[in-house]
């Protein structure tokens, strides 16, 4: 039998080496790194932890995608993206930023646009996985019939329905190339009307720098993306940071996305461009839906001025080739409508069509 050490150095080092283990169980979902900063003259440990899904991804999304297709577009692919972004960024004065503050100090340098498409990619992505959810398809199969949102869908000639927005917005996954790495949203504006838009590359229609349609919508300041590594100190109550998601909550009371006025001047929209007055940028990811001549109706010429994100979804090949095959991404689209929260949807429409009355924009 093996005598134990007497010596204080082996004994202390056994105890710490214990007390090290019992920590890094105890705090599963802290990221190794950690770093140290002086607080008044006293040392400090912080550690990073991860943003979550707001569900397990162990279990996937029933009906829509198995837990090895969820981890590879929720894990895999999303901390790939985050890990490049950090390569691109480091030893930079982006370095320290969050993923927001990156997308938006590099829109408008074209020497950062590799970090930009990342950072909009990470941004797109959570965005997509934080509309969705794991119970969608056995609690409902489509918003609320006597919602608003549902009311307003009714009410426009183009789609006038549900299948029709189904139908209206397969059609438009339909026309993109295979190979595409795209984003397509349902989208809405002040006015409340409904519409169809594409994003491609590094496009993105939550900021506005970059959005391909023109105008797009600035998120909370506080705003962090699933995966990215946020700073907590172990001990401490942390707050609740908001993930890439559709709001729910007038951004006026909380962190949330925030609409903005357009970047630069509207351009003109012919009567027929408008659809029957149905929010559909689709044709062209550079038209601007505005209608600011005199012999434009009053609704047509509020429709597309601002635009704000209720959902999307990626066509991205990664997303669908584990349950779908090469060539399932149109019964990937079809299942995918029966996997999103309609129930946040919903409140996203709403909160944000009562802040824009109430604000007049």
């Amino acid at each position: 039998m093996l005598r134990q050490s007497s010596s204080p150095l082996v004994r202390a080092a056994t105890t710490a080496a214990a007390a090290s283990t019992t920590a890094a169980a105890a705090r599963p979902t802290l990221v190794a790194a950690s770093l140290l900063r002086a607080t008044t003259g006293v040392q400090t440990r912080f550690a990073h932890r991860r943003v979550p899904l707001p569900y397990d991804a162990e279990h996937g999304l029933p009906g829509f995608l198995s837990p090895n297709a969820l981890r590879t577009v929720a894990v895999d692919w999303q901390q790939g993206v985050l890990a490049r972004l950090d390569e691109l960024v480091r030893d930079t004065d982006l370095e320290n930023k969050s993923v927001l503050q990156t997308l938006k100090e590099s829109a408008r340098d074209p020497t950062r646009t590799l970090v930009f498409n990342y950072a909009s990619e990470a941004l797109n992505n959570s965005f997509f996985l934080s509309t969705l959810s794991p119970t969608a398809s056995s609690s409902s199969s489509g918003p609320t019939p006597s919602s608003s949102f549902s009311t307003k869908l009714s009410q426009t000639p183009s789609l006038g329905s549900f299948p029709a927005l189904v139908s209206h917005f397969s059609a438009h996954v339909s026309g993109l190339h295979p190979s595409s790495g795209a984003y397509v949203w349902l989208v809405t504006d002040p006015s409340g009307n409904l519409g169809v838009v594409g994003t491609y590359a590094g496009g993105t229609v939550l900021v506005k720098e970059r959005a391909q349609t023109g105008f797009g919508s600035y998120a909370g300041k506080d705003l962090r993306v699933l995966g990215e590594q946020v700073e907590v100190v172990p001990g401490a109550e942390q707050p609740e940071q908001e993930v890439a998601a559709a709001s729910e909550e007038p951004a006026s009371t909380s962190s949330t996305w925030q609409t903005v006025t357009p970047a630069r001047p509207q351009q003109q929209a012919t009567a027929s461009d408008l659809n029957d007055g149905g929010l559909d940028v689709s044709s062209s990811a550079h038209e601007i839906m505005s209608a600011s001549r005199p012999s434009a109706t009053a609704l047509a010429a509020s429709v597309g001025a601002t635009l704000h994100p209720l959902a999307c979804i990626s066509v991205h090949p990664h997303c669908y080739l584990e349950d779908y095959g090469l060539w399932g991404r149109d019964e990937y689209v079809r299942k995918w409508w029966h996997a999103v929260d309609w129930s946040r949807v919903e409140q996203a429409y709403d909160a944000f069509t009562t802040r824009a009355k109430a604000t007049g924009r």
